[in-house]
């Protein structure tokens, strides 16, 4: 019996050896395939390793191999550019560190991390003050590439930039699209963006998740998704019989987005006859197509969100915003040309259609909803409560340029009761017989989405 009890802890304490061995192997494995980079250290003899990192970013990805790490230790950075070497890699802060990218402010063009021609691209945790462009991905025409694939942007903070945008994806091949973008988790704030953007994906994109970022306190849009601005359009002499039919993004999600204090106030690009023109939307559609845009906290922008096309119908077919739908997003405080706001951009260009609007809840918002040139969308089971109106027509009224379904929403405390029409839904005397906060005491009316936490106290004390 004790011979026997001997050989049973023999083979015992073997398994356990084996375990041992076994994890050892899997944590020296997953130790070979990170490769680190430090403000300390030195891309001549640095081996990429923790105790011999490397001084820069471009070294790290030249050595790496695909499907490995490149951590980036704490501390400032100088502007950081790299091409399609850096594809199958992730790009990633070390845990519990802050690499802080600062780009040469001196130049008209200093990006703080500019990626071309990448994918299967992972940029994560990466802090970026400063230059005229925060992080900046973008195909070619040039490029040769069967797909640009699974270009992730993650948890990183872009502020202080002084001249185009914050976070910027520009797919210009137009032969092969962008697909599986993600931007997540990321802050872009106290930027300056003349007449770009925050937080902007721009032509051949088709497939994309934008989520749970926050966007505050710029001086132009917040989160665009644009279409037909000229950057993915077919060469004269190709096959193709429409030059821009892949200049656009198209089929994607835009949810979980905290946007606010975004505004045109002070932007020299919007100054017009000695005042500034608040155009600047806190989420934005401009020529995107087949879009969802739910979720999101907008407030105390210019406008909450717009759905549009600033191109010219006239001039081709594409020029109308289709497939958007805007559900489940609370907008409050928006002041500047509405709540929500769709069609065309102005009486000769775009035009909005087959678009649906419902499920909001929209609060003190000047104009909640701003009715531009627009045929066929959707308009119900909205929440309208405060504002100087409910729904305001431009240009030329509803009977010249309009014709949409506005039917079973839910209003109160509007400043102009004239703009409320029974066909609309039903009219309340008293907000707080609709409203609690900005919870819906409606049932099946309004968001059911609604703002918590962190976000909440920020509109709170904003």
């Amino acid at each position: 019996m004790r011979r026997r009890l001997v050989f049973v802890g023999l083979i015992l304490i073997a398994f356990l050896v084996c375990i041992t061995i076994a994890a050892c192997s899997q944590h020296s494995k997953a130790a070979e395939h990170q490769i680190f980079v430090s403000p300390a250290g030195n891309d001549s003899s640095g081996d990429g390793s923790k105790r011999a990192p490397f001084a820069s970013v471009e070294k790290a990805v030249q050595k790496a191999g695909p499907g490995e790490t490149v951590i980036l230790r704490g501390g400032e950075y100088p502007a950081i550019s790299l091409g399609e070497e850096a594809s199958d890699l992730t790009i990633k802060a070390a845990e519990g560190e802050n690499p802080v990218v600062v780009p040469d402010q001196k130049g008209d063009e200093n990006i703080g991390l500019h990626i071309v021609d990448a994918r299967d691209l992972c940029i994560e945790g990466i802090e970026v003050r400063g230059g005229t462009h925060g992080i900046f991905y973008e195909s070619t025409k040039d490029s040769q590439a069967d797909a640009f694939c699974d270009i992730t942007i993650r948890d990183c903070r872009v502020h202080e930039v002084r001249g185009v945008h914050g976070i910027a994806v520009y797919a210009r091949n137009d032969y092969t699209p962008v697909e599986d973008l993600t931007i997540e988790g990321c802050e872009v704030y106290d930027c300056q963006c003349g007449s770009s953007e925050s937080l902007v994906i721009n032509g051949n994109i088709d497939g994309f998740v934008i989520k749970k970022n926050t966007v505050h306190d710029n001086d132009n849009i917040g989160i665009d998704m644009i279409g037909f601005e000229g950057l993915a359009v077919h060469p004269a002499n190709s096959i193709y019989a429409e030059p821009l039919d892949a200049d656009f993004v198209r089929n994607g999600r835009c949810f979980r987005n905290v946007v606010y204090n975004i505004s045109a106030e002070g932007n020299e690009a919007y100054l017009e006859d000695g005042k500034y023109d608040l155009c600047a939307g806190g989420i934005y559609v401009d020529g995107g197509q087949d879009i969802e845009i739910y979720g999101n906290f907008v407030f105390a922008c210019d406008i909450g969100i717009e759905v549009a096309t600033e191109r010219k119908e006239a001039d081709s077919d594409l020029f109308c915003v289709r497939g958007i739908d805007v559900h489940d997003n609370v907008v409050a405080d928006c002041g500047g040309s509405g709540g929500i706001s769709f069609g065309g951009y102005d009486s000769s260009r775009g035009s909005t259609e087959e678009c649906r609007f419902h499920d909001n809840t929209l609060v003190d918002n000047e104009l909640q909803f701003a009715v531009q040139k627009s045929r066929y969308n959707k308009v119900y089971d909205n929440l309208i409560v405060g504002g100087k109106a409910a729904f305001s027509f431009e240009p030329g009224g509803p009977e010249s340029t309009v014709t949409n379904d506005i039917r079973a929403n839910a209003a109160a405390d509007l400043g102009d009761d004239g703009s409320w029409k029974a066909s609309y839904g039903k009219y309340h005397e008293s907000r707080e017989k609709v409203l609690d906060g900005l919870r819906p005491r409606i049932k099946g009316c309004g968001s059911s989405f609604v703002p918590e936490g962190e976000a909440l106290e920020v509109y709170r004390d904003n």
